[in-house]
Order: structure tokens, then C-alpha cells, then sequence
């Protein structure tokens, strides 16, 4: 593909998806962390296509945390959760509170499909959770547009 042709596609999905679902503003996730078209020489970065369209992108990267001053929001990194248990999911939760970062896992299926979590898992991810009053959870797109926000009222000081 060309980077004209993942626009086409991308912006065909999005318009799809707006009719579906009413919501305007997402976040992006790149298919298997992939962020470009071609390879050696021919290899380019679709990042700023992604970047025209959406306020933020989800991808992979060398830690799964983010730091909010500093993280590229149209390449975030994020945690793999497949086959990570319930105790391990909380232990990247505590790391990256205690560091002041934005943890993002990425599931692709629970208890079935392809790299899936198994429920039980998840279930203690999510109770752990709704007990740490400190800790936000939210979609992508949300944390992204308080981080952009964040940065323009830093910037005007």
C-alpha cells in the first residue's frame, strides 16, 4: 500500500464507523503495531497521515508507559496483555502510577481468539481498579485530549 491508499482506507473506516457509532472524535490503533507501508528502502512512516486525522495512536514501543509531557500521542506505546495474569496486569498498574506515567494495554480477546487474556484476569484487573480511587481509567482518546490540553495551558505560562 502507499500512504495515499492507508489514508483512502483509513478515512473510508472512519467515516463508517461515525455513522455507526455517532462518535466523531476516536483514537487510532495501528493493526499489529505496524506504523508504516513498504520496506528498506521503499519504507515510510504513516504516523503523520494518522496524525492529520485523529488525537492520538495507539502502537507498540521499547516500555509500555507513557510519559505525559513527553510521549508522541499519534505513536503511544502500549502493554501486550495477552496471557498476562491478573497479578501481573496490577503490577504494571502500580509501576506506572508510581512513576506518574499513562499505562495503555491492548487486549485482543478474552478467553478466546487470538492472544487473548483469560477472564479471570481481566476481572482482577477490573476490581483492583475500581478500588484505586486514585488512579483514572479511561478511553484513549479522553486521556489524550487532557494531556493536549494539559500541554497548551503549560505552554501559555
Amino acid at each position: 500500500m502507499t500512504l495515499q491508499d492507508i489514508e483512502a482506507d483509513v478515512l473510508e473506516a472512519e467515516k463508517r464507523l461515525r455513522e455507526l457509532t455517532g462518535i466523531s472524535v476516536r483514537s487510532f490503533a495501528y493493526p499489529c503495531y505496524q506504523d508504516f507501508v513498504g520496506s528498506g528502502p521503499t519504507r515510510q512512516s504513516y504516523v503523520p497521515v494518522i496524525a492529520k486525522h485523529f488525537v492520538a495512536a495507539r502502537g507498540g514501543g521499547e516500555y509500555p508507559d507513557n510519559h505525559p509531557l513527553t510521549c508522541d500521542l499519534h505513536y503511544l506505546w502500549s502493554l501486550k496483555a495477552e496471557y498476562l495474569r491478573g497479578a501481573e496486569l496490577i503490577g504494571w498498574v502500580e509501576w506506572t502510577a508510581q512513576r506518574g506515567r499513562w499505562l495503555i494495554f491492548t487486549f485482543h480477546g478474552v478467553d478466546e481468539g487470538h492472544l487473548p487474556i483469560s477472564r479471570q484476569a481481566l476481572t482482577e484487573l477490573c476490581n483492583y481498579l475500581t478500588h484505586r480511587k486514585d488512579i483514572w481509567v479511561a478511553p484513549v482518546v479522553e486521556v489524550a485530549q487532557r494531556i493536549t490540553a494539559w500541554r497548551q495551558n503549560s505552554l501559555q505560562f
